[in-house]
């Protein structure tokens, strides 16, 4: 399977950055800069993991997440933002967000969540082959 990453944020250095270490590790990573952007891409291509900031202009990553979870379940969705103490772990689990980082993240925990949510996916595509 294709390590492919959506990253979304309306922070272009952040993009550039994170898209720079991510591909060092070998990642395929496409990048939006706002929901409009990230909607166009997935109309186009499925992604298996997105990291989507919270905070953007416009609007937001909880409506991307949301939006996203009527079009595909399986995706894997994390929330990446600065903002995530004000929001509880269960409010972005209700909202369809499989897990979250706070920014600024480290590379290697952000690294450690890509695998693990590359392992789900994994072990969800062997479950729906077994069925």
């Amino acid at each position: 399977m294709t390590k492919e990453i959506l990253l979304v944020d309306d922070e272009k250095d952040q993009l550039t950055i994170l898209k720079k270490v991510l591909t060092s590790y070998g990642y395929i990573i496409e990048t939006a800069d706002s929901y409009k952007a990230a909607m166009a891409k997935l109309s186009k291509k499925k992604f298996p993991l997105i990291f989507t900031d919270l905070s953007m202009p416009e609007i937001n990553g909880l409506k991307l997440c949301e939006d996203i979870r009527k079009i595909d379940k399986d995706i894997v969705i994390y929330a990446l933002s600065g903002f995530i103490p004000i929001y509880s772990e269960e409010k972005l689990e209700q909202l369809g967000f499989d897990g979250y980082l706070a920014k600024p993240v480290e590379t290697k925990i952000l690294k450690q969540a890509i695998e693990g949510a590359f392992d789900k996916i994994n072990r969800k595509k062997s479950n729906n082959n077994k069925k």
